[in-house]
């Protein structure tokens, strides 16, 4: 229960995000936007495990909680996690956020499909829950068919990434410091996302002015949406099986539509409103199914 509650604040805070990823690309490039928010979080995630060192009496350096596993673990899940968001970033720029939004979802779909190359087969509850969140999504971002081009294309990949790094998650987590796991992670992202910033497009943008407007958005995005989500989801996903976890999270599109509504003016339809209840249905049923199964199912 625990783990599923912390899932839902990721989504939460996720689906709030993506309003903020939107604002702050308004005035900075993709790589620049994901290069500054991951920057921000190290620092952050750093002087969270120096506080829990304190307060819980160990008082370890910090570097006694880096150990081999979490560098490793943090290599893996960083460089998957950056090719994943900057699949999104590009992609969102060639098509309309909510196809973006909606193709992005079908991570839920590709946890289980990349588990069972694993070894992972799902139980059976999976399979309708994911066909539930699926359709809720797309009745909360799309208004006609999905057309496929260039930024469709990167949109699917950074689909299939993000299944990647849930499942890669769920390899490392349970024998890591999951705050240094996270560290490392955004670690990561910076150092491979350091070297785009030479591009000349992401130079153009990259002024002063431009750096302060995005800087509110930049903040949001790499204290909430990085440091403190990412790393609720790495703790969740040591009490929550990968494809259960997926399925939780998909309330990102339920929260970014509410969060359009309050903040944006924008108007929730009756079709949205619908998918929204698909959606929230696809998380109680396979909530309510892998809290009453039976061991040997």
């Amino acid at each position: 229960m625990l783990g599923s509650m912390l899932l839902l604040i990721t989504a939460l805070i996720w689906g709030s995000a993506f309003l903020a990823q939107k604002l702050g690309m308004d005035h900075v490039g993709p790589f620049a936007f994901t290069v500054a928010r991951n920057a921000l979080a190290v620092p952050f995630l750093l002087a969270v495990i120096a506080a829990r060192n304190r307060l819980d009496g160990t008082r370890r350096p910090l570097r006694a909680c880096f150990g081999r596993t979490e560098w490793i673990g943090g290599l893996w899940c960083g460089f998957v996690l950056f090719v994943a968001s900057m699949f999104q970033q590009i992609g969102i720029q060639h098509t309309t956020p909510g196809i973006c939004a909606f193709l992005t979802a079908n991570y839920v779909l590709a946890v289980p499909l990349l588990g069972l190359f694993a070894g992972r087969i799902p139980r059976w509850f999976v399979w309708p829950g994911v066909a539930l969140a699926l359709a809720g999504t797309y009745l909360i971002c799309m208004t006609g068919p999905v057309p496929m081009g260039k930024g469709e294309i990167l949109t699917i990949a950074c689909a299939v990434c993000f299944g990647g790094q849930i499942l890669v998650v769920d390899r490392f987590v349970a024998k890591a410091d999951v705050l240094a796991l996270s560290c490392v992670q955004f670690l990561t992202g910076v150092a491979l996302g350091l070297p785009f910033l030479f591009l000349p497009a992401e130079r153009a943008l990259l002024t002063p002015a431009n750096v302060r407007a995005a800087a509110g958005a930049i903040a949001f995005c790499g204290i909430l949406s990085s440091g403190v989500a990412y790393t609720l989801q790495n703790v969740a996903q040591g009490r929550v099986p990968p494809a259960l976890a997926a399925i939780i999270m998909s309330l990102e599109s339920v929260f970014g539509a509410l969060a359009g509504w309050l903040f944006l003016g924008d108007i929730l339809t009756a079709r949205q409103l619908v998918g929204c209840g698909l959606v929230l249905a696809a998380v109680v049923f396979t909530e309510v199914c892998d809290a009453v199964r039976r061991p040997t199912d």
